[in-house]
């Protein structure tokens, strides 16, 4: 047993050195995007156990800091499902108001790690296609077969606008932390109810930010802030579309070129 074991570690190891450095490279953001997955799972089993806890132990007793501090009747505190995000204690108050407290506990933990590694994973594996892409570029750039120097724009603007998606995306990531906290995008009052909690989360494709959260009244809302890597974003695919709009016309033309070429060869025999 320990022999097999000992041969199929040794069948494992030359199969790691026999991959390429682009390989490995691939493979390193993809296994990280598999560990985003697996804490995102986490996240969700996380936030149904405590909500299930919650559930178990009562609501007067789960959401015991609802009544102390805000002072609602125990008895019509409700415990409602925010899954993946825990769940939330909610009651009306004496004064006819809407009283909610979250309670996220370590699901927010687990979000914060799971989008840091999808983030980092697709900037990561980005950056690796951008920079198979610009390698198998340049070699065609330099290539003695390649178009004539007049006609190396359109490859320029298509590595242009690709290189700009990746660097975009990561400075969508530098722009969530640095307004997670909600400054600049998040309400202080929606309705003219004043906001009770919020979550800022970001999208990639394209980049932008997403305030979401309740009101005191229990008012659900979500906002959206568009910024600079959303226009950069934006940008680099015009770009990236010009230069291969430019590219498919300069073949166009170079084709019709050969062929009026291979017309007048044939005249003159």
């Amino acid at each position: 047993m320990e022999t097999n074991a000992r041969a199929a570690e040794r069948g494992f190891l030359r199969r790691i050195r026999r991959l390429s450095r682009w390989q490995v490279a691939f493979l390193l953001p993809s296994a990280g995007l598999v560990v985003a997955v697996l804490l995102h799972v986490a996240q969700w089993v996380t936030s149904w156990i405590s909500t299930a806890v919650a559930r178990a132990q009562g609501a007067g007793d789960a959401c015991s800091d609802l009544a102390d501090t805000l002072g609602v009747d125990p008895d019509a505190i409700e415990i409602e499902d925010r899954a993946p995000s825990g769940f939330v204690c909610q009651a009306p108050t004496y004064d006819g108001g809407h009283a909610i407290i979250e309670h996220s506990g370590a699901t927010s933990a687990l979000f914060m790690l799971a989008l840091a590694f999808a983030a980092l994973s697709v900037a990561v594996l980005l950056g690796v296609l951008i920079a198979f892409m610009v390698t198998r570029l340049l070699g065609l750039y330099r290539s003695p077969f390649a178009e004539p120097r007049r006609d190396r724009w359109p490859l320029r603007l298509i590595g242009i606008g690709v290189f700009m998606l990746p660097v975009m995306m990561l400075g969508q990531y530098f722009q969530w932390y640095s307004k997670s906290d909600g400054f600049g995008i998040c309400p202080f009052t929606v309705g003219g109810n004043d906001v009770l909690g919020f979550s800022v989360t970001a999208d990639y494709l394209p980049p932008s930010l997403t305030c979401s959260g309740d009101t005191v009244t229990g008012q659900e809302f979500s906002v959206t802030q568009y910024g600079f890597p959303f226009y950069g974003f934006l940008a680099g695919v015009v770009v990236a579309a010009v230069g291969l709009g430019l590219l498919v016309v300069a073949r166009m033309r170079r084709t019709r070129v050969e062929a009026d070429q291979q017309r007048l060869r044939t005249a003159r025999d």
